[in-house]
């Protein structure tokens, strides 16, 4: 079965996409600010600051990603092509002999004869803005639960004692 080398995305998974992504920057929103509120920014310990930063850093990820879906889904082929035009520039016009969609990360790539696939669909800050936040929202979970370890294993020696 061959498919069309210039075939971009597809419609139907950007939008299930963008729908899972607003959703997780929703979901993620709220459980971050309502960690904070309910603990006051200012009274909050290391611990809630962790959970909550790592969470809203997850939310700003997952919203930027969507926000990629979009300018893909607003691609129709007479916009693949002039981008893929231009991204490869006038002297390789010619050459470009398939578009490569991907969505980690997130572009339409325009590949050319010489194997160079030229990136092209979604602003160029936009992947590692989202590699950055992501990372964030990683490291701060991690540090969150390492810290959450290290209280529980510090109460449990303080009990340990006290018997």
């Amino acid at each position: 079965m061959a498919t069309d080398p210039y075939a971009g995305h597809s419609p139907l998974v950007l939008l299930l996409v963008l729908l899972l992504g607003l959703a997780t920057a929703a979901v993620l929103a709220v459980y971050g600010c309502t960690t904070a509120a309910r603990h006051g920014v200012g009274r909050a310990g290391t611990l809630v600051l962790l959970r909550s930063g790592g969470a809203l850093a997850g939310a700003a990820a997952a919203c930027l990603y969507a926000w990629g879906v979009v300018h893909l889904l607003m691609l129709d082929e007479t916009a693949r092509d002039l981008g893929c035009k231009e991204a490869v520039g006038p002297a390789h016009v010619l050459e470009i002999d398939s578009y490569r969609p991907t969505y980690i990360p997130l572009s339409l790539g325009c590949h050319v004869r010489s194997g160079t696939t030229y990136s092209t669909g979604v602003p160029g800050y936009l992947n590692p803005t989202v590699g950055a936040l992501a990372f964030t929202a990683v490291a701060l979970g991690g540090f969150s639960l390492l810290e959450s370890e290290r209280r529980a294993t510090r109460d449990f020696k303080r009990e340990k004692r006290r018997q």
